[in-house]
Formats: C-alpha cells, structure tokens, sequence
C-alpha cells in the first residue's frame, strides 16, 4: 500500500512538472517593426511584444533577452536607444553581449508591448536583406523561469537610386602675384619705403578679380586710403571677394613708410632684448631678409639712413 502511494505520488509530480513545462510554452514573444525597408542612415522601430498569457496566474514581473543585428548595417545599440512600455522599467542592457533585462512592479498577465528599440542604418550601407532578432528569452512569476522562444524581424535595406544633382560651378579663385615683392598667406612684404598706392599697384597682377574698385587699401585705424598715400607697415589692402593682406614695408618698424632714427632706435632696443618687436615691426626689421633679426639689419639701416645703401 505504502508502495502504491509512493507511486502515485511521483505521477502527480510528473504531472505538475508536465503542467509547468506547458504554460511554460504557451506564453509567446513577438517582434513587430516599423519599417520593412529602409536607406542608409534611417531608422526602424522594433516593439517586442509578450502574448497568450492563459496559463500566467500572478503575472510576470521580469524578463531577460538578447539583442541580436549586424553592427555592419547599423549603428551600435546603445542603452538610451530602448523605451520600456507598459510600465515596464529600469531596463539595462550590456552593448558588450547584447543581453538586455527589465522589471515590473506589478505582474503582467494580459498581451502587451514591453520594451520599443530604435536602430538606425549607417549612411554607406549597401543593400541586402538582414534580421533583428531577440532570442534566448526567459521570464519569470516569481517561481520560476519561462523559457520564451527566440522571435526577429526581417528588414530589406535599400539604396537609393536618384541620379546626383551637378554640381555647381565654382568661380575661379582671385589670386595676386607680384615679381617685387613676397606675398604669403596673410602678408605683402619687401615694400620698399615712400612707394605710394599707385605704385603698388603697378607691381603687382591680380586673376579674376571681378569687384569695382579691386583693391581697397585701409590703415592701420580702417580709414581709407587714396591713390598718392603713402603705404606703410600695418597697411591693409582688400582685394576682391576673398583676399585681404597686410602690407610691410621694409626697415619701417615705426609705421610711418620711411625708415628713420626711431626705426634704428626700436631695433637697437630689439637686439638687445630690452623691447621685443613683434608680429609686422618684426618682419619690417628684417632688412637683409634672411629670416632673423641681427646686428647686421641694424648696419644696413644705419647705411641706408646716410644714404650709403640703397634697398632694391
């Protein structure tokens, strides 16, 4: 009798266990998409869905998945991309494995959407056709875990097929080139001193230049400057739409367009380090125009104020 009993006993577990295993099986996920096609750089909405909750009696209150999509075709998945819907929340996910978990205070035991995910296409991606799968989906009462199987989404990625647009003409680039003087990036040097506005002028070429006038020359306060003036270290000059220089004039570290005893005074202070020049007093003190400013810039200046050099 005693054995009997023993007997029944395990086929009312198997039978429990039986009962287990299917509510376990009934209860399905659903992956629902946006989007059945799109282009590089646009996005799809998948909703994963929890249905058939017949045989859910306290209602489930957490569950655990894996993202699974090709990082060739879609920007990385990152926490900030998934919605918990339903009250569902305090989602976490792991970039590094794809798993992703959530909880619900509250069971759910009726169909719903839990979590909307966002992916978006990379910009240079090629067509085909690819999924978006969430697999190894486990839930859970309380109890035990529910096995839930893997669902996906099917996306056909596409590449649009509209002809460029020409491209419009760029107008050709204003230029100036002197045989007289060093134009760099920013800067007209080598001027020699007293040359006039006029004179400028007639050493140096411009390229479609289409402006009237094509050369506004300003001083160093922004007053405007006519034909006969005298250009002098600090000068600006606009030239066109896009081109605009300082001009240097050599040996004129003063700023009057003339080199004089307080252009030798300033460099002499210069040499020996008791007043540095700087930014265009710098370059117009380089007399011999080998890049530094020595004792031998001093010289010539001495020379050229006795009138025993003359500049070229």
């Amino acid at each position: 009798m005693k054995k009997k009993a023993i007997v029944i006993t395990g086929f009312m577990a198997l039978i429990l266990l039986a009962s287990n295993l299917l509510a376990a099986s009934n209860l399905k996920a659903k992956a629902n998409s946006s989007v059945t096609e799109l282009k590089g750089g646009e996005e799809v909405t998948v909703t994963l869905r929890f249905d058939e909750y017949q045989q859910i009696k306290n209602g489930i209150n957490a569950y655990k998945a894996t993202l699974e999509y090709d990082k060739q075709i879609f920007e990385e998945v990152t926490e900030k991309d998934f919605v918990c819907q339903n009250d569902w929340e305090e989602l976490k996910y792991n970039k590094d494995t794809g798993e992703f978990v959530a909880i619900k205070k509250v069971g759910s035991n009726t169909p719903e959407d839990v979590v909307k995910l966002t992916l978006k296409a990379n910009e240079t991606v090629k067509a085909t056709t690819t999924d978006i799968k969430i697999k190894d989906i486990v839930t859970s009462e309380g109890e035990r875990d529910i096995q839930i199987a893997e669902t996906k989404v099917t996306i056909n990625v596409i590449e649009e097929q509209t002809e460029q647009p020409d491209k419009p003409e760029q107008p050709e680039q204003e230029k100036i080139t002197s045989q007289k003087y060093t134009i760099t990036k920013d800067y007209i040097e080598r001027i020699l001193p007293n040359t006039t506005i006029k004179q400028f002028k007639e050493n140096v070429t411009l390229e479609n230049v289409t402006t009237d006038p094509q050369m506004v020359f300003t001083d160093s306060e922004g007053m405007p400057l006519e034909e006969n003036s005298i250009i002098t270290t600090g000068t600006k000059v606009k030239i066109g739409k896009t081109l605009q220089f300082t001009l240097v004039v050599i040996g004129d570290i003063d700023n009057d367009g003339d080199i004089g005893i307080n252009d030798i005074a300033q460099l002499k202070l210069h040499i020996i380090e008791k007043q540095a020049l700087e930014n265009v007093a710098l370059k117009a003190a380089d007399l011999d125009n080998d890049g530094d400013i020595t004792i031998g810039d001093l010289a010539q200046m001495k020379l050229i104020l006795i009138g025993l050099f003359e500049l070229e």
